[in-house]
């Protein structure tokens, strides 16, 4: 073949790429109508991906799937009336107790799209239920606009009064309006998809993007698979917490990290705090409700020691107290030995479960590695339950064994040394751009991760476990 013939086939060959190019591009863009609203961009308009999602209270595990809200609309519509959801074609928020609750919340990602100001209405909210919510809209994922509330199917929202001309937004984050504002029995607003009034997006090969995702493996899992929305320490008191301890009492050791760790709960997260010691006596020094930190610390300061260990009787206690709280629970035992007042722990702990309530008990067997009574005692408090036992013998595993009680964070810092993703374990990870990426996570002592690569199109991994009190890392 002459270089003519060459040249001409080569130009032939790129032509039918194009007009196939043409072809795709026109269909992905073909108008689309959802609910009397007509799409030019057709189911390209809608949200691509889950940035962050984390539910509030009344949200049950089928309707707990924030990619439910991915793509165009696919639920029947307004009509839906349930408190934790519509179907599982939609993803619930669930409530917030006030503002200070930092849950209820959902954030979406435009990738092949994005949203503008155009005439008219630019941002469509589907909406099963009819509950209101609150919608901020940003460029870069970290800094949000508030663009007001919606309900509805869809719920519609103008941004000019908002934003700047030719301004370019590619993410929304919903937000339930708290429980003050909204009285209804049961609030929470419902998300089947969330469309944008934009343009395309076509993205660069020297822009491309790759997905990080940190996940928790064995015993870590098991608290990021089933987040509690409500959170109860039982803390031992009782005369044997006076024991000598790293040159300080049982009691006052406990005292100091509970006081430490209490700053790494979210703002939002409903917490009780309950003591036990002496037969028949057990304190109730805060219900569940939101987080009053500086009340927290106040109760726990002035504790102090004294009488037997009433382990069946405190979670008969504990019972009770659960019966004023709706939603999930995570009840977290500390005790140094077994029950000494004729109680029966672990048929209390039984009818915990038996009473029907969402919960499971972390267990934290505190110096009694000794004693196998006691620690067998303990442990099927735990297993029965659902939780997981923790042994700890000093305070540094104390730490980390009370460190369940909080989400664990991480930090993803690009090559210039700039924070550019702040998440939790376990939550839907950023979509980065192609490079190589510094990973902190929070873990006591920190795990940082040098050069954790990001691939165009491709998710990269660490999965995270902990095994005898030390925790480790893998990129995949």
């Amino acid at each position: 073949m002459n270089t003519s013939a060459r040249a001409s086939s080569i130009f032939l060959i790129l032509m039918i790429g194009f007009l196939i190019t043409m072809v795709s591009s026109l269909a992905l863009a073909e108008p689309t109508t959802y609910s009397g609203i007509t799409f030019p961009l057709g189911d390209r308009s809608f949200a691509d991906r889950v940035v962050s999602y984390r539910a509030a209270s009344c949200v049950r595990a089928s309707f707990a799937n924030p990619r439910a809200a991915l793509g165009p609309p696919d639920c029947d519509g307004d009509g839906c009336r349930a408190c934790y959801g519509c179907d599982t074609c939609a993803v619930a928020l669930g409530y917030r107790l006030s503002e200070l609750d930092d849950r209820g919340y959902l954030t979406l990602e435009f990738v092949d799209n994005l949203l503008l100001d155009v005439p008219g209405n630019d941002l469509f909210v589907y909406i099963t239920n009819n509950k209101r919510c609150q919608v901020e809209i940003s460029a870069n994922g970290t800094n949000f606009i508030f663009v007001g509330e919606v309900s509805g199917y869809p719920g519609v929202i103008d941004i000019s009064p908002f934003v700047s001309d030719k301004e370019e937004f590619h993410f929304v984050r919903l937000r339930d309006v708290p429980r003050d504002e909204d009285r209804s029995p049961c609030p929470g607003p419902s998300i089947d998809a969330v469309g944008a009034m934009g343009t395309a997006l076509e993205v660069e090969p020297s822009e491309a993007f790759g997905v990080l995702e940190v996940l928790p493996l064995g015993e870590l899992a098991i608290s990021a698979e089933r987040p509690a929305e409500n959170l109860l320490l039982i803390l031992d008191t009782s005369t044997s917490m006076d024991e000598s301890f790293e040159n300080a009492s049982k009691l006052d050791v406990a005292k100091r990290i509970l006081l430490e760790l209490l700053d790494d709960i979210l703002d939002g997260t409903e917490v009780g705090f309950r003591s036990f010691g002496g037969c028949g006596k057990s304190k109730l020094l805060m219900p569940i409700g939101p987080i009053d930190r500086t009340e927290l610390k106040a109760q726990i300061q002035v504790l102090e020691t004294g009488g037997a260990t009433p382990l069946a009787y405190a979670l008969d206690k504990a019972r009770e107290d659960c019966a004023q709280i709706a939603g999930s629970k995570l009840l977290i035992l500390v005790s140094d030995g077994q029950e000494t007042c004729r109680g029966d722990p672990i048929a209390a702990a039984r009818s915990l479960v038996a009473a029907g309530y969402d919960l499971r008990v972390q267990v934290v067997g505190y110096d009694v590695a000794q004693y196998q009574v006691a620690r067998e005692q303990l442990k099927q408090i735990a297993e029965v339950t659902g939780g997981v036992y923790f042994d700890v013998s000093d305070s540094e595993e104390l730490r980390r064994a009370l460190q369940i009680a909080a989400p664990i964070r991480y930090e993803v810092y690009n090559e210039q040394g700039e924070v550019v993703f702040s998440g939790v374990l376990g939550e839907p990870g950023p979509r980065l751009p192609a490079g190589v990426y510094r990973v902190v996570i929070a873990t006591l002592p920190p795990l940082e991760l040098e050069s954790v690569g990001i691939q165009p199109e491709q998710t990269t991994t660490i999965t995270l476990q902990r095994s005898d009190g030390t925790y480790s890392a893998e990129v995949k």
